[in-house]
């Protein structure tokens, strides 16, 4: 009896263990407002609280869009959205303003899960949008345009796109106006406007559709692309916001018309799409295929994207070890309920993609009122993916033990839970290490995707990197080249282990 009252004694401790987890997780997370639109009174309380300097106005880019918005070498964001937006809130009273970068395609969830407050990223007005956002008064004219090689001489209009590859950037418009009114374009969908300008380049598509002040800037500074015919569309760009934050929208339009009639905004106009554009970004410069300039000249940005990097990874290690050993006891109890739970877990997050669950818990539990910081998201999903995994490796090297260890100990006169602690565990611990060194370099490749909630990482600063030098190739064989010797330096640390702890076994 005193034996089955330690077993379920360690099993109930394992439980509780699991639930202080999930507690603290729960206590990083902050409650989402609602996004009734009719939260007026909510609205204008945030708005005195960015006002007073109590809150911080957040606003989501995608600095990969030139001149709208980009990066320059010392990571900084610049371009004509970032300088109007820092005009209006100085002019609307906020104190302070912080811009977050995030692929543009995220933009909107994000506003919904109250991410962010404004979504300034060159975002064109639309009534599809409108049903989920709220929309400032036009900030500037836009309108889509055909931007194709400049030795293309076969496509001059939008009906020359017929059966064409046609590169676009994931959740812009000018993916659903393409569908409307060029069905037979056959669409290549890229993350990222250096991307969509690239891909022509490289002949991996045949033209571009995009925003006409963005293709001509990419002209100006690259060449090799040439504007065909007129504007495709007369659409405009807007600041989008949540639908509960009306005195927001309402003070920006109001900054906006001031800033209008006081000069303000033509000058900004002037600098980043008038003659000061070319004093401001240079004339095109050729370049080789390998620049070391790009990574040089862009040093600092790039060694606190690796600093995050390790820090993000160093964390999903732990959590990773953790759900993996809380994972595999579960599976091996015999208790049913228990035993169930360890089942569900590794049956669901193994048999769903990453990506799915990493947008799943930073763009989707907002919405049932859990709302956690990026890093915070990052560092949970990678740790429970990859110990889902860990899981098995854990149960797995304790089922390799051979029974007559535990049964020898018992005969010792040690208890279940001694003989685990002390003869079982140890063992299993030395048949890990070759899987655990496998998966841990999984876990290091996975952490790059990551910068998909935002976070700043090795990766998303190697793309914001290349939206202003247009290096891609550079800048991503530095990137593989860090991450190979980070995978390759735990792969040792594992092998050595291994190595030194072989004659236990």
């Amino acid at each position: 009896m005193k034996n089955l009252f330690n077993r379920h004694r360690f099993w109930a401790i394992l439980l509780a263990v699991l639930i202080a987890i999930t507690g603290v997780a729960a206590q990083a997370a902050t409650a989402a407002p609602s996004a009734d639109p009719s939260a007026a009174p909510q609205s204008s309380v945030k708005l005195n609280d960015l006002q007073s300097g109590k809150l911080t106005l957040r606003v989501g880019t995608d600095a990969t869009f030139p001149p709208f918005e980009f990066t320059d070498a010392n990571g900084e964001k610049m371009g004509f959205d970032i300088d109007l937006v820092r005009a209006l809130a100085k002019e609307s009273g906020i104190k302070n303003v912080e811009f977050i970068q995030m692929p543009f395609g995220n933009i909107v969830p994000a506003l919904q899960a109250n991410q962010i407050d404004v979504g300034a990223s060159a975002i064109y007005i639309s009534d599809e949008r409108a049903k989920a956002i709220n929309f400032s008064e036009v900030y500037y004219p836009g309108g889509l345009a055909i931007f194709v090689d400049e030795d293309n001489t076969n496509v001059t209009s939008l009906a020359d796109l017929v059966g064409k590859k046609v590169a676009v950037q994931v959740g812009t418009k000018s993916v659903e106006w393409l569908e409307q009114n060029q069905p037979k374009a056959h669409l290549v969908q890229v993350q990222t406007n250096d991307q969509m300008f690239t891909s022509v380049k490289l002949g991996q598509a045949d033209a571009v559709v995009t925003g006409q002040p963005g293709g001509r800037y990419f002209i100006h500074q690259q060449g090799g692309l040439k504007q065909v015919g007129g504007r495709l569309t007369n659409e405009n760009y807007g600041y989008a916001f949540q639908k509960s934050d009306t005195a927001i929208r309402d003070v920006f339009n109001s900054s906006l018309a001031t800033l209008k009639s006081n000069g303000a905004y033509d000058k900004l106009t002037s600098k980043w799409f008038g003659d000061e554009a070319t004093a401001v970004t240079g004339p095109a410069k050729a370049h080789g295929l390998i620049n070391i300039s790009s990574i040089t000249n862009s040093a600092l940005p790039l060694w606190n994207g690796f600093v995050t990097t390790m820090e993000i990874i160093g964390m999903s290690l732990v959590l990773s070890l953790t759900f993996g050993m809380l994972g595999g006891f579960a599976k091996l109890s015999k208790i049913t309920p228990i035993r169930w739970v360890g089942t569900a877990y590794v049956s669901v997050i193994r048999g769903t993609p990453f990506i799915v669950q990493l947008f799943l818990i930073y763009f989707g539990l907002p919405q049932l009122g859990l709302q956690l910081q990026p890093l915070v998201a990052g560092v949970f999903a990678l740790g429970l993916y990859s110990g889902s995994y860990v899981t098995e490796i854990v149960r797995g090297a304790i089922q390799s033990v051979d029974k007559g260890q535990m049964e020898a100990a018992r005969s010792c006169g040690m208890s279940s839970g001694a003989a685990l602690r002390h003869i079982i565990i140890p063992q299993a611990f030395l048949r890990m290490l070759p899987p655990l060194g496998n998966e841990f370099v999984s876990l290091t490749k996975n952490s790059a995707l990551v910068s998909f909630v935002t976070i700043s990482e090795l990766f998303l600063v190697g793309q914001t990197i290349i939206s202003r030098t247009f290096d891609a190739l550079t800048v991503y064989i530095f990137i593989g080249l860090v991450y190979y010797i980070i995978t390759n330096i735990i792969g040792f640390i594992a092998n050595t282990l291994e190595k030194k702890l072989a004659v236990y076994i």
